[in-house]
């Protein structure tokens, strides 16, 4: 790894991270591990050295321990990915291989000829330059595999069909504009923009595995916003029983959710706690969104 490398990453990247990189002794031999880890991964493509690190800079975080920030990068995927918006045949090929043939079991409930459509409209938003603006595959970091933030993309543009569908659409399948809500604190923002399609669809998947009952006491009171003595009325219940109906659908909903992000995210105990408290601390505003009629 020359200087001239070094010294063009480092005018690439955000200008709050430079000092942190600057100061990092190891910084020539990280970035020589990230050429050497892309090579190793995809031999039969092409690499231009300086361009490959020229979009990792400007892909990088402006915060963070310029270390752990080179060590997250997942340079086979962030590689492969630079690759495939150069036009690399080769990369075009693993891409297809091993990320849109994915894309029937990400919505295993949608006909074949569905699937297939959307495949197509995927390649296009992802490879394809739209208005003079780069492909949408260019803007990923290489925080997080590649092909879960591809399914992500997928079942955004699958929600966004779905919106402009004149067809009613089931709870499960209901879109939501989570991210636009949720809160400000530093750690929380942090996940929602790692996780935030993610946390959509866990979250969807847990209302569809609640009771109906459950569903509709949480309807009534946080969509329809009745209080706790109208459901009562309406279940012809005591109202202290109502009130417990409530809060344990809530707290099922919460273990519920818990369960879906688990089995789709690798997190750590503290990241795994941190979008659970997103998950508590938005709750209602995600309820209204998601259980409006």
């Amino acid at each position: 790894m020359t200087s001239e490398h070094t010294e063009s990453f480092l005018s690439r990247a955000p200008h709050a991270l430079v000092p942190a990189l600057r100061a990092h002794p190891g910084l020539e031999e990280a970035l020589a591990g990230l050429v050497r880890a892309a090579r190793e991964a995809w031999p039969e493509v092409g690499m231009d050295e300086g361009a490959f690190l020229a979009h990792v800079a400007e892909r990088l975080p402006s915060t963070g321990e310029a270390r752990e920030v080179l060590a997250s990068l997942r340079t086979e995927d962030f590689f492969l990915a630079f690759a495939c918006v150069r036009g690399e045949a080769r990369a075009l090929e693993a891409f297809e291989a091993r990320v849109l043939s994915q894309v029937g079991t990400w919505l295993p409930r949608e006909a074949p000829a569905l699937v297939d459509e959307l495949r197509q409209l995927l390649r296009q938003r992802l490879l394809v330059s739209m208005d003079g603006a780069p492909p949408k595959l260019a803007s990923y970091s290489g925080r997080g595999p590649l092909g879960q933030w591809v399914r992500a993309v997928a079942l955004r543009l699958h929600i966004d069909r779905q919106r402009a569908a004149p067809r009613e659409r089931s709870l499960e399948e209901a879109p939501a504009a989570l991210a636009d809500r949720l809160g400000t604190d530093p750690e929380l923002a942090f996940m929602r923009e790692r996780h935030q399609e993610d946390f959509r669809v866990a979250f969807r998947a847990a209302l569809g595995r609640l009771e109906t009952r459950e569903r509709n006491l949480l309807r009534l009171h946080h969509v329809h916003g009745q209080s706790m003595d109208e459901v009562s009325a309406t279940y012809q219940a005591p109202r202290s029983t109502v009130a417990r109906w409530i809060a344990r659908a809530r707290e099922r909903l919460l273990t519920l959710t818990r369960e879906e992000l688990m089995a789709r995210l690798r997190l750590t105990p503290d990241e795994l706690d941190s979008m659970l408290r997103l998950v508590r601390s938005q709750l209602d505003v995600s309820l209204r969104l998601l259980l409006a009629d």
